[in-house]
C-alpha cells in the first residue's frame, strides 16, 4: 500500500546538508524507517537502508543493504561514507516472563545491535547518530506530565523485554556523544500512528476488531498516555540531526519526548475508529487487576510452550496506567511542534484503515 503524505505540510528549519547529505537508516523496512527514508529522499539526501530483508520500497534511489545490526562488519560496511545514521532497528517484545532464548534474541538486537551501530559509526567517521527510542524507557510506574528528568525504568518495576533493552540501548547512545567526534541524540515517541501499513498501535487494534475480540475495555478509563503521528516522529529526528550540526553542545547526548501534545486515554483514543467501522462501543469494563492476572497466566502458558499471549502484563498496564510526558524540551531545543491531532488526522486515515480491517476480516 502506498504511503500517504499528511495533507497539512509544515516547513521545517532543516536542509539536506544539516540533516546529512548521506544517511543510513537501520531497520529501513520498519514503520518508522520507511517514513524516514521517504522524507530523506524528499529532502534530497542520499539514502541507504540496512535491514535483514531486501529493501521493500520501490524507489530506486535507495541503496538497500541486507545485513544484521548484530554483526559489526555488516553495520560498518553500511556506514562507509555516511554522515548521519538513524538507528530505528529494534525488536518490540513486551513479555516479562520470557524463555531464555527469546530474552537473548531481544537483548542481542536491541542492545548489542546498538553497540554495533555506535562502534561502526565511530570507526567509519559518521558525524551524527539519532536513536529511535520510546517513552517506555522512563515508565517504571504510573507517571503523568513528567519530563526528561524522570529516571530510566529500573529493576524494581515491571521488567518487560522492550522497556529494559530499549533503556539500556538509549543509555549507550547518549553516553557515546563525543564533542570531538560522533554526536548523538535520542527521540522518545509515544505510540506511533499514521498512514501506511506497519503502524502497530493501529494495526494490532484493527486485528482485535476484525477477529471480534474487542468486547470489553480494561481499566476505569481515567489513565492517559501519549500517541504521536509518524510525520511528527520524522520531524523530530530531522530537527535533532539539524541541531546536532548547528548547536551540537545543546543537543548532543540528550533525549527528547515527542507526542501529539494531547495525553489521552489509550482505549478511548480508538473510539472514532470503532464507531467509523460500525462497531458498538463495549459496555463491559474489566478491572485492571483481573486483566493483569489473565495476562500473567497467558505469559506463563507461553513460557511453558503455549502460543504467544494475546495480552501481556505490559500491555495491560499500557492501557490502564498513566504514562504521559511533556514535550517542552523538544519544543525549546529542537523547535518541535506536533503535526496534527487525532481529531484532525484519524478522519483522513479512515478509508485506508477500513481497507486494512476488511482485508484482515476476510482473511480469517
Amino acid at each position: 500500500m502506498a504511503v500517504q503524505v499528511l495533507q497539512r505540510p509544515m516547513e521545517l528549519p532543516v536542509d539536506r546538508d544539516g540533516v546529512g547529505p548521506v544517511c543510513l537508516v537501520t531497520g529501513g523496512n520498519g514503520y518508522v524507517g520507511k517514513h524516514l527514508i521517504r522524507r530523506l529522499l524528499e529532502l534530497g539526501c542520499e539514502v541507504r537502508s540496512l535491514d535483514l530483508a531486501p529493501f521493500r520500497g520501490d524507489d530506486l534511489r535507495v541503496e538497500g543493504i541486507v545485513g544484521d545490526v548484530r554483526r559489526f562488519t555488516d553495520v560498518r560496511s553500511a556506514c562507509e561514507g555516511v554522515d548521519t545514521v538513524f538507528h530505528t532497528a529494534a525488536v518490540i517484545n513486551t513479555l516479562t516472563l520470557a524463555r531464555p532464548e527469546v530474552r537473548r534474541h531481544v537483548y542481542a538486537v536491541n542492545v548489542l545491535g546498538t553497540e554495533c551501530a555506535i562502534r561502526a559509526c565511530k570507526d567509519a567517521g559518521v558525524k551524527k547518530l539519532i536513536f529511535t527510542s520510546s517513552i517506555v524507557v522512563a515508565v517504571d510506574g504510573p507517571i503523568r506530565d513528567a519530563d526528561e528528568t524522570a529516571p530510566y525504568v529500573g529493576k524494581k518495576g515491571l521488567p518487560d523485554l522492550y522497556s529494559q533493552t530499549k533503556s539500556e540501548a538509549e543509555k549507550l547512545v547518549l553516553a557515546a556523544d563525543d564533542a570531538g567526534g560522533l554526536r548523538t541524540a535520542a527521540i522518545r515517541p509515544g505510540g506511533v500512528w499514521g498512514p501506511g501499513e506497519g503502524a502497530i498501535v493501529v494495526e494490532d487494534f484493527l486485528e482485535h476488531l476484525a477477529s471480534g475480540r474487542f468486547k470489553a475495555t480494561i481499566g476505569d478509563g481515567t489513565s492517559v498516555t501519549d500517541n504521536v503521528h509518524i510525520d511528527s516522529v520524522v520531524d523530530a529526528h530531522f530537527l535533532a540531526a539539524q541541531k546536532l550540526a548547528d548547536d551540537p553542545d545543546l543537543v548532543g547526548g540528550q533525549a527528547y519526548f515527542v507526542s501529539d501534545g494531547e495525553p489521552t486515554n489509550p482505549v478511548i483514543w480508538y473510539r472514532p475508529i470503532v464507531e467509523a467501522l460500525g462497531y458498538p462501543w463495549p459496555r463491559v469494563q474489566i478491572p485492571r487487576s483481573f486483566a493483569y492476572a489473565i495476562a500473567y497466566v497467558s505469559e506463563l502458558a507461553h513460557y511453558l510452550g503455549g502460543p504467544f499471549p494475546g495480552l501481556t502484563r505490559r500491555g495491560v498496564l499500557a492501557v490502564s496506567r498513566d504514562a504521559s510526558f511533556r514535550i517542552d524540551k523538544a519544543r525549546a531545543h529542537l523547535g518541535y511542534e506536533p503535526r496534527t491531532s487525532a481529531a484532525e488526522g484519524l478522519p483522513d486515515l479512515m478509508s485506508e484503515l477500513r481497507t486494512i480491517h476488511d482485508r484482515m476480516k476476510s482473511a480469517r
